[in-house]
């Protein structure tokens, strides 16, 4: 929100009707002594939603000097002192809320010269404004823009912002422009929000210079507790505090008052809400409260649930109702503690046939959102925090991890959740943009982040993530979560819960659809994409799914109006990740290229933890398989994987507080080597017409088979999305084997089953005293089989 203080008006220069800028500045504005910039913050230019604003770049000049821009509309959005309150996942590890600026504005709302226009011989043309990206060396930013007009003829813009102290004390906010491709009969000019008459022409070496007196101290507002709650969306988003305060009564009582009067009974909340939604009076006195037809009741609840955190502890406070009685509740038989890890319960050392090493130290705790290596070895990661920055690391493929020399090179990115390198050039996703990035004075940090693709539609939704990245034939591929904030009468944006194909040029192309949380994507089998997906609404359970052209794959809230009237039928996953058992936040597949394993693919879990293994084969034209546990061990979730020139499998990890994360842990970096150790376990699982094939990596032991072939358990179940929130297993069944073979080389056995059906889930827990020949006991016992096609 902006303020309007008068001495703000006080500027020592005024711009007049219409002026004139280039290297001829009014000798009133004396230019300031030539000193080195020191920049307080770090990064001091930084990607985010700032004011709910989804495509920000926000430039900290000094300790309380800022302007922000607005990338999507290509202009000057605000120009302050006092700060950013830096709230949001990647600073406070909350989810509803994004950075916001606060203190006093120097210009008045309306008042800066920063909508861009061309005129043509005196008359105004329409133009699109594109931010092509900044450069920053030197302590000293140039963002570019392009003016396009409708006949496809574009002029360059370089805009050079700064503040500085001049020499009569007043603070001076310079803006330097150098135009490019401009025509002799074009001219550049910048006008007001408020006022086009009010315009300034922008010569080929032009320059804008405003005098300011100083301004008082600002103080930072204070948070209140509980802001991150989604209640706060939802009023936000309505009328709830022009009326409303969470402490004091305003035109209306305040939260504290409501959770006081009334208790937390389903009595009272279907009270208040028919009151929200009907509006009325009476209660609070004569002014009547706006009714709320709009709000539904499952948002009205939310509010009411944040309302009543302000209630006091005393529990006798406010009246009471017959249905707040202490109510008996009839126990839960709870689920039979599971055996050991890898047998029931999910394991928790390193896979036998890998050896870890630790890459993260405590001067370097990253939590990872990319991974890429340069042709030289040194390793890139990408980190989800506040700094939003590129590292690249030297020496990863050596024996001693405390020689790893680590360098920032690049930083002030927006979530930057996936990087590929492409004949040596680096390319990392941010939320909202492709970049690119450009080392121009050869220093090793990248001074130049250029603009390859920002054509996704956004929103300020916390949840609007963008993962990735692959490169394959001459196209990047990106995925794009859903938003998870919406109010009932909003609609996902078109790009949402979509893969994209993006080329070189910018342009993309739309691959599948109705994708939720796709939290990664990567080259698998076959040289097939496929990508991962979350648990949640209109998905009953976690995913891997074969990226294919038109797929609908599920997620509902991306439909269209008229598709929510006749629904697509949605592709099966090619393996189905049940919840709390294998899956919880699946994340980057990746084919395995080492061991017995050569040819599968692997996939990461950011909650569940780990990395899980998954053999595919392909089914009547479709793919299926099964998924196994096969590595705990590492510092964190796993987020991010990349093989390095050394053979080793690097792991890049994340977390926050809340619920995305393992075991509360939120950052590493690792990676794990094949060491040639054989490790006894089921290789594959292959669907029969009659049953199914296990291959294991050792050969079975015949005796100790033929002792605990009896105490294998095979189930199958299916999923059935819904609206709701994941959802259960539907028909589980036991499934009896009928007949047990084993292969001559004792590799292999097959089990034929009578009453398989299509599109189920089959499980298989093998006996814990299983041996191999060897007298090698199994690693894990269990295996997750999506059954889509029963073959011939």
């Amino acid at each position: 929100m902006y303020i309007k203080p008068s001495i703000l008006n006080c500027k020592k220069a005024l711009l007049p009707l219409l002026l004139f800028v280039s290297a001829l500045v009014s000798t009133s504005c004396k230019e300031p002594k030539s000193e080195a910039k020191i920049r307080t913050m770090d990064p001091w230019a930084f990607r985010s939603v700032l004011d709910k604003k989804p495509r920000m770049l926000t430039l900290a000049f000094d300790s309380v000097n800022f302007a922000a821009y607005d990338l999507e509309k290509g202009e000057l959005y605000k120009v302050w002192n006092g700060g950013v309150t830096k709230e949001g996942t990647v600073f406070t590890n909350k989810k509803n809320i994004q950075p916001t600026s606060w203190g006093m504005p120097y210009f008045e709302e309306g008042k800066l010269f920063n909508q861009w226009k061309v005129k043509n011989n005196g008359q105004m043309i329409p133009v699109k404004v594109e931010y092509k990206g900044y450069v920053k060396l030197n302590e000293q930013i140039t963002l570019n823009f392009k003016l396009v007009m409708p006949n496809e003829e574009s002029i360059s813009v370089e805009e050079q912002p700064e503040f500085s102290l001049a020499e009569d004390g007043s603070i001076e906010f310079k803006r330097k422009f150098t135009i490019h491709e401009k025509s002799d009969d074009l001219e550049v000019i910048l006008h007001q929000e408020s006022n086009a008459e009010k315009f300034i022409s922008i010569t080929e070496k032009g320059k804008i210079m405003d005098h300011f007196q100083p301004i008082p101290k600002q103080e930072k507002p204070a948070i209140a507790e509980g802001y991150d709650h989604l209640g706060i969306l939802w009023m936000e988003n309505s009328d709830c505090y022009t009326c409303h305060e969470e402490e004091h009564a305003m035109v209306g009582p305040s939260f504290k008052q409501i959770a006081t009067k009334y208790d937390k009974s389903a009595t009272n909340i279907s009270l208040l809400t028919n009151k929200i939604i009907n509006g009325g009076s009476g209660v609070w006195g004569n002014t009547p409260m706006n009714p709320h037809p709009d709000l539904k009741e499952k948002e009205i609840k939310t509010i009411l649930d944040y309302v009543f955190t302000f209630r006091p502890k005393d529990e006798k406070i406010g009246t009471k109702n017959k249905d707040t009685k202490a109510k008996k509740v009839a126990k839960v038989k709870e689920d039979p503690v599971p055996l050991k890890p890898g047998f029931g319960a999910p394991l928790e050392g390193v896979h036998p046939s890998y050896d870890l090493t630790v890459l993260h130290n405590e001067n370097f705790k990253p939590r990872v959102g990319g991974l890429a290596f340069l042709p030289d070895g040194r390793l890139l990661v990408s980190t989800w925090d506040s700094i939003g920055g590129i590292y690249a690391l030297e020496g990863v493929t050596g024996a001693d991890p405390k020689k790893v020399k680590i360098q920032r090179i690049a930083s002030g990115l927006a979530e930057p959740l996936g990087m590929e390198v492409v004949d040596g050039d680096i390319f990392v996703l941010q939320k909202h943009e492709l970049t690119k990035l450009i080392d121009h004075d050869g220093d090793g940090v990248m001074d130049e982040y250029k603009v390859i693709c920002d054509g996704w539609g956004v929103s300020d939704d916390f949840h609007e993530f963008a993962f990735g990245l692959v490169y394959q034939d001459e196209h990047f591929y990106i995925t794009l979560s859903m938003a998870m904030r919406l109010l009932s009468t909003e609609r996902q944006l078109p790009d949402r819960g979509r893969t994209l194909k993006i080329s070189k040029d910018g342009s993309i192309e739309r691959l599948d659809y109705g994708l939720r949380t796709p939290n990664g994507i990567g080259i698998g089998v076959d040289n097939q994409l496929f990508l991962t997906d979350n648990q949640g609404q209109w998905l009953p359970a976690n995913k891997l799914i074969h990226v294919q052209k038109g797929n609908y794959n599920g997620m509902a809230w991306g439909l269209s109006e008229e598709e929510e009237q006749n629904p697509p039928k949605a592709s099966p996953p090619a393996i189905w990740l049940p919840d709390k058992e294998i899956g919880n936040s699946p994340s980057e597949p990746i084919l395995m290229r080492d061991g017995p394993y050569k040819g599968q693919m692997l996939h990461g879990d950011v909650s569940n933890g780990g990395v899980k293994r998954d053999f595919l084969e392909k089914i009547k034209g479709q793919y299926q398989g099964a998924v196994f546990r096969f590595s705990q061990g590492f510092s964190a979730g796993v987020n991010r994987l990349v093989w390095g020139p050394d053979g080793a499998l690097y792991v890049g990890e994340v977390g926050m507080v809340g619920g995305w994360s393992w075991k509360e842990n939120q950052y590493g970096l690792e990676k794990i080597q094949y060491n040639g150790k054989s490790t006894f376990e089921m290789l594959s699982i292959k669907a029969k017409s009659d049953g199914f094939e296990i291959e294991f990596t050792e050969a079975l032991d015949p005796e100790n088979l033929n002792a605990v072939s009896d105490k294998m358990v095979i189930q199958q179940y299916r999923y059935e999305a819904t609206a709701a929130y994941g959802g259960p297993k539907l028909d589980l069944e036991a499934l009896k084997v009928r007949e047990f073979l084993v292969s001559d080389d004792g590799m292999k056995i097959e089990l034929k089953i009578d009453e398989l059906k299509e599109n189920h889930v089959v499980y298989f827990n093998l006996p814990f005293d299983l041996k191999s020949k060897n007298g090698n006991k199994l690693w894990s016992s269990e295996a997750w089989y999506t059954l889509n096609k029963i073959p011939n």
